[in-house]
């Protein structure tokens, strides 16, 4: 059993950045749960290309894109329950999102179909999910999150 007396008291920062990733990544688990349920908001805000686009896409960029934002989520909830396990699924959503990125980007027409305005989003999410590693590692580090 682990003796929460010997552990440090949680910083301000770290309820805030818990927080704000579990709001983060919810909202990438929303987007995807709108998407692989065919929500009619969803689709309709989309251009036909970019429809077409997503529905031709392999099925595995769908499970890439859902693994990603699940672990995000997963990796927040840890962060706020301060447990270690926070960093490995913040590893396993970044590595995720780079196997649904190099779809995107480089193995499809996604660059055309989602502008430029999506690609610089789908690098933004990656850079997020390399701040969440990067914190959950320092905060371990410290012997915030055990």
């Amino acid at each position: 059993m682990v003796d929460i007396s010997k552990r440090p008291a949680a910083p301000w920062h770290l309820w805030a950045i818990a927080a704000a990733s579990v709001v983060w990544n919810g909202v990438g688990v929303w987007q995807w749960y709108q998407k692989v349920t065919g929500a009619a908001a969803y689709w309709s805000a989309l251009t036909m290309e970019q429809v077409a686009y997503l529905r031709g896409a392999p099925m595995w960029t769908d499970v890439a894109f859902g693994v990603a934002v699940w672990c995000g989520l997963l990796g927040a909830l840890m962060l706020l329950l301060r447990r270690k396990l926070a960093f490995n699924a913040f590893v396993a959503g970044l590595i995720a999102m780079l196997a649904h990125a190099v779809y995107v980007l480089a193995l499809s027409n996604g660059r055309e179909v989602i502008g430029a305005g999506g690609v610089a989003f789908t690098l933004v999410v990656t850079l997020i999910f390399v701040i969440q590693i990067a914190y959950a590692h320092w905060a371990r580090r410290k012997g915030l999150i055990r």
